[in-house]
């Protein structure tokens, strides 16, 4: 299950830029946590990496006329309504240190934050900010099972950057961060 709602407000058109590309911003309704060893516990990975390589897909939900209505709104119809997909960068991440999880150094792992730009249109969510190849970073993960990327706890909350050991988050705005890595391997114990 996704862990992201996701409303789009508004689409800018870059007048007069017509190599520029047309740009939809959306903001997300993340879960917030309160406390650093809240963010910690509700992590089914803490990792730092570097980040390889990136993709951008629409990622679309798979929809289905089967089952029970009371439990697939969809049940019953004669067709699979066409439902709009999501934007996403999937970014590869190669594991060099493992606070909490199910991953192991040298991993390379999968991680998923909304935008990219796709089909001649740069999608931009308001609080994300994307993983860059070649940089390193300490991120908080939602695991979605095998061969599904993860995906950041909250984009603001659950991403660092490392610098000669020091975290520093990616949004200054960040209430629940921590300054070391030795201190998130704390909480995780």
């Amino acid at each position: 299950m996704r862990r992201v709602v996701l409303l789009v407000v508004g689409v800018l058109a870059l007048a007069g830029c017509s190599s520029d590309p047309e740009v939809v911003v959306s903001y997300a309704d993340y879960p917030a946590y309160s406390t650093p060893q809240e963010i910690v516990d509700a992590a089914d990975a803490v990792v730092r990496g570097t980040v390889t390589g990136s993709r951008v897909k629409e990622d679309r939900p798979e929809v289905s006329t089967d089952g029970d209505p009371s439990l697939n709104p969809q049940a019953g119809l004669d067709e699979v309504p066409d439902v709009p997909g999501v934007v996403v960068t999937i970014s590869t991440v190669r594991v060099e240190e493992v606070v909490k999880g199910d991953v192991a150094v040298g991993d390379l792992i999968e991680v998923a934050q909304l935008g990219g730009l796709y089909d001649g249109v740069q999608y931009v969510e308001a609080a994300t900010t994307t993983l860059e190849e070649g940089s390193d970073y300490v991120l908080l993960l939602a695991a979605h099972g095998a061969e599904v990327p993860f995906d950041l706890l909250h984009p603001v909350q659950a991403m660092y950057t490392v610098d000669h050991g020091d975290l520093d988050p990616v949004a200054p705005d960040n209430e629940v961060a921590v300054d070391t890595l030795d201190e998130l391997a704390q909480l995780a114990e």
